[in-house]
């Protein structure tokens, strides 16, 4: 009879996580995010959403993040996740544009 380690099972939600993740790029260059956001009419969105950040490290975070990074992470990034959550955007739909933007060539 096989040995069984209990803790490497996984619930049905944490393997279609797995799956999910493993279909979307954990990483984008800004100007493919950029250009998904403007191709998708959200750019106004956004840099309202910046605009309207009253605190100034966390506007420094997001004008950094904007502005002059080389890359965005899907995962873990506190302006990603801030500014989806202005636009009203589901984890679904940050997903389908890591997808799209990581075919964009510039």
């Amino acid at each position: 009879m096989p040995n069984i380690d209990w803790d490497q099972l996984k619930t049905a939600e944490q393997i279609a996580e797995e799956e999910r993740r493993a279909r979307v790029p954990a990483q984008i260059s800004r100007a493919q995010g950029r250009a998904i956001l403007g191709l998708r009419g959200l750019t106004p969105g956004v840099e309202a959403y910046i605009a309207q950040i009253t605190d100034q490290e966390e506007a420094m975070w997001a004008d950094l993040a904007w502005n002059h990074t080389s890359s965005w992470n899907r995962y873990g990034s506190p302006f990603l996740t801030k500014a989806a959550t202005a636009l009203g955007l589901t984890e679904s739909a940050l997903d389908e544009m890591f997808i799209a933007g990581e075919q964009i060539t510039i």
